[in-house]
């Protein structure tokens, strides 16, 4: 089955589903992932950074199982002032050479203006006039909220959450130290408790935005 995930920066995608994808993928799942901006001129002066969180995005993708890489470029944290259409025609392509069955894609719950965007242009080119995308869901990001995030899945990642912190150290500029959010210790947390929300030791969370059956 083709699976594609979406992100707004690189390491959105292991911080949101990082075990899931692992998981995915060991099941012969072809992964294929498109971050959307560069990720980085937002946070550091040296746009050397730029090539530094791709190359950590390329290396834990392959510890994840992602087969597939997309890059697109724009800017980071100003996705809000580029054109909605700008960023819908760059999915579709993506869509479209790709034809994933299923799509997943970053919250909309957040304070992230970028995950937002990408969230909405998500349900722009996944409607069933465009794709034949069977299934859309977004994963959670840790950090906060505006609003709180309502899972209505939950996976169990018990046996895939290590993959996701090996692969969350290859963003050796992006972990921090507890208690931030984006500390290996956070994430351990994070996952507990999802997993005691679902009767799971640990679990990775998501909202289901629409699945279709023939």
């Amino acid at each position: 089955m083709n699976i594609l995930v979406i992100s707004a920066h690189p390491d959105d995608e292991v911080l949101g589903m990082g075990a899931t994808i692992k998981k995915l993928s060991k099941k012969n799942n072809i992964i294929h992932l498109c971050v959307v901006s560069e990720g980085a001129t937002a946070q550091y002066k040296n746009k050397k950074m730029i090539k530094v969180r791709r190359d950590a995005c390329v290396k834990c993708g392959k510890i994840l199982g992602i087969s597939h890489f997309d890059f697109l470029d724009f800017p980071d944290m100003k996705l809000d002032s580029v054109s909605h259409l700008e960023i819908n025609r760059e999915l579709e392509k993506i869509i479209h050479k790709f034809k994933p069955e299923i799509v997943y894609t970053t919250p909309f719950n957040d304070l992230n203006k970028d995950h937002q965007k990408v969230h909405e242009s998500t349900l722009v080119v996944t409607r069933p006039s465009s794709s034949s995308v069977k299934s859309v869901m977004c994963y959670e990001i840790p950090g906060p909220v505006r609003v709180p995030f309502h899972p209505t899945i939950y996976e169990n990642i018990e046996l895939y959450f290590s993959y996701k912190i090996k692969a969350f150290n290859e963003y050796k500029s992006e972990v921090m130290k507890f208690p931030h959010p984006r500390s290996t210790k956070s994430l351990e947390n994070f996952a507990v408790h999802r997993g005691i929300e679902s009767g799971l030791k640990m679990a990775e969370a998501f909202q289901l935005i629409k699945s279709i059956s023939n």
